[in-house]
């Protein structure tokens, strides 16, 4: 049957939407290898067929870049945040703190 949802076995595991160390270690580094190696690449991609190339392309992207779904949730973040005044975004301000601290 399993826990309901947000509850763990674990109370003192990664809190949620923590990034494991390492995966951001994996992704700069696969992200420093292209681009140390972006010409011989550049040159590979260019003697693909136009189908392949466009393949290739995508798979290079998402290494590189945020997913979307990681964009939006940004985004609405940030709209929610503009809506709080300054004595809301202090409080929470000092509510995250008091947490870190904690």
């Amino acid at each position: 049957m399993g826990l309901p949802k947000g509850r763990t076995n674990n109370p003192n595991g990664k809190p949620k939407g923590a990034i494991s160390k390492v995966n951001k270690d994996l992704k700069t580094s696969i992200s420093l290898f292209l681009e140390k190696q972006w010409p011989k690449i550049e040159k590979d991609i260019k003697a693909l067929e136009p189908k392949d190339r466009v393949i290739m392309y995508e798979k290079l992207l998402s290494y590189s870049l945020p997913r979307l779904k990681s964009v939006d949730q940004t985004i609405e973040l940030t709209q929610k945040l503009d809506t709080l005044s300054d004595e809301q975004l202090n409080r929470l301000i000092d509510n995250i703190l008091q947490e870190e601290t904690t």
